[in-house]
């Protein structure tokens, strides 16, 4: 049982954990604020810290001991990651039968607490013990190694000889580097540091498996976590930077990263992803048009400055379309600016900035952005307002070409939204050159699919796919997936853009400028000059590529 407030004190007194002049602010606060001596004494601030401990003790019900650190069993290390111990200061001090006894500091990490007893399967035993103590008995447990040296050779790809001239040369802001530098080099997509055991460990991953780089000593955490802040460009010490992407030169040109900094159970990680150079990345030719859309959206493309729509139902596609009619128009003499929603790439020779900083740097508009950076080539993955449209048309009408993305469930939600804009029909019939909607399918891994005996259902079939589709499941054969090493057991091979495409040809023009009633624009258009994907979608369906399934809502 808790003993009486009062003799505690008095105990600590002696101790002299407590100053008359503390006990007399800790008196005055109780009067003050209503609370116990005992919880005033804790909301002081002014205690000596062991005695936070007893008087935690004491409040509740929990042992308070200062054991001898030589005392603890050298073995329990095992049974605790050193990471977690050492970040949330809990030493195993004993362990009996199924009850393992550990010294804590603090006895309100109860998240923590329940996941030792689960990764143990032990029940846990808590004792209150002064930080000092827990200190030594963790440098007991987890002796540490030389001082932010690797862990030995033969661990992971980069040797302990290399790694020492680094740390010699430069610290480990330089290992941290040099460490990037290595894996870009391999081609590796990411690279994680976090608490392995006993060593603070990079690894990178590649081609789907994860590879050790190099590790060091888990007490050389902080600071290499602060050398990559350092290289990320953040401040030092507890706050994380939030998702930042950095870049420097090496020997192999300049390279880029994106860095995200994290809280895990055993403390605190890093994760940094390789931005990949699209220098040479996916052309127009490779992203889904049919040839003939292939060849109108190349002449309009060329014509000069406007406005170029390309909508999509999520957020997979768009941007692989809008970088590849980007890389069409581009020219080393030509300024480009991108809005990005992420960065997922680099682009030699492009201004790339995410969405949320062109917001904030240029609050008013798309033209504010414009008057600043003066590009000739604007790329924005995702308008999330589509009225803004009408600002970046002034900016198009200005001499920019504008390429851009919206989320439409199909083609004429996107033909509806552009035509139901606060805009002059002439303005938009004149700056806006192409629309497109286009919607992923997944291809079937050929080496793999099987067939389907029975011909598929026509019910949901629209009237005007009818005759045509009738004549398609008379002669073709249809496939489902299946699974199979090339494919990782997917069935699939990858996915293609199915395209809707109408070009702003004087016709087109034309039916945009008038004052015709919207549902007779919309059938104008359609009729006009409308590059639908329904041959693209027969052709695939004839080759056996795609399930008729994933198709279907096409022929709605």
């Amino acid at each position: 049982m808790p003993s009486d407030p009062g003799s505690l004190i008095d105990r600590l007194l002696k101790l002299g954990y407590i100053g008359p002049d503390d006990l007399k602010e800790m008196r005055k606060r109780s009067v003050e604020t209503g609370v116990p001596l005992l919880e005033a004494a804790l909301q002081a601030d002014r205690l000596h810290p062991d005695a936070r401990g007893r008087i935690l003790s004491e409040a509740l019900g929990i042992p308070f001991i200062d054991v001898d650190p030589a005392a603890v069993p050298a073995g329990l290390a095992d049974l605790l990651p050193e990471a977690m111990a050492r970040e949330k200061q809990i030493a195993p001090v004993s362990c009996e039968g199924g009850r393992l006894t550990v010294a804590v500091a603090d006895p309100f990490l109860h998240k923590t607490f329940a996941a030792i007893e689960e990764m143990t399967g032990r029940t846990l035993r808590l004792v209150i013990c002064p930080a000092r103590t827990i200190a030594g008995i963790l440098d007991r447990i987890y002796p540490a190694g030389p001082d932010l040296g690797p862990s030995g050779p033969g661990e992971g790809e980069i040797c302990r000889d290399e790694a020492q001239e680094w740390l010699s040369a430069g610290g480990p802001k330089r290992v941290c580097e040099k460490i990037l530098v290595h894996a870009a080099s391999r081609g590796m997509t990411s690279l994680w540091m976090s608490p392995a055991g006993r060593d603070i460990a990079f690894e990178g991953r590649i081609g789907g498996k994860v590879v050790r780089l190099l590790s060091f000593p888990l007490r050389s955490r902080d600071r290499l976590l602060d050398a990559l802040r350092e290289l990320v460009g953040g401040p030092p010490g507890d706050a994380f930077p939030s998702e930042t992407v950095f870049h420097f030169e090496s020997d192999a040109g300049v390279l880029a990263f994106q860095a995200s900094f994290l809280q895990g159970l055993s403390g605190p990680e890093a994760v940094v992803k390789i931005l990949p150079d699209l220098r040479s990345g996916i052309p127009l030719e490779a992203v889904g048009f049919a040839p003939e859309q292939l060849e109108i959206a190349k002449k309009v493309l060329h014509k000069g400055s406007g406005v170029f729509l390309v909508s999509s139902p999520g957020r997979e596609g768009g941007a692989t379309t809008l970088f590849a009619m980007l890389r069409e128009l581009y020219r080393q003499d030509r300024r480009v600016v991108t809005v990005e929603e992420r960065h997922r790439f680099r682009n030699e020779g492009f201004v790339q900035i995410e969405r949320r900083q062109a917001e904030e740097r240029f609050p008013g508009g798309w033209h504010r952005l414009a008057e600043a950076l003066e590009p000739d080539l604007l790329m924005i993955e995702h308008l999330p307002d589509p009225a803004s449209l009408v600002d970046l048309f002034h900016v198009a009408q200005s001499g920019a070409t504008v390429l851009c993305g919206i989320r439409r469930f199909n083609f004429d939600r996107a033909l509806r939204t552009l035509l139901t804009l606060e805009v002059d029909p002439f303005l938009l019939a004149h700056v806006m050159r192409l629309l497109s909607h286009q919607r992923l399918v997944n291809l079937l891994c050929m080496e793999c699919r099987r067939p389907v005996p029975a011909k598929p259902s026509l019910r949901l079939v629209g009237g005007r796919h009818r005759v045509e589709l009738e004549k398609l499941v008379q002669e073709a054969s249809f496939f489902l997936p299946s699974g199979c090493p090339k494919c990782r057991g997917t069935g699939y091979s990858g996915r293609v853009a199915l395209i809707d495409l109408l070009p702003f040809t004087p016709g087109v023009q034309n039916i945009v400028a008038s004052e015709a009633p919207l549902e007779e624009k919309l059938s104008g258009l359609i009729e006009e000059d409308f590059y639908s994907a329904d041959r693209s979608v027969y052709e695939l369906l004839r080759r056996g590529m795609v399930t008729y399934e994933d198709v279907v809502p096409f022929f709605r």
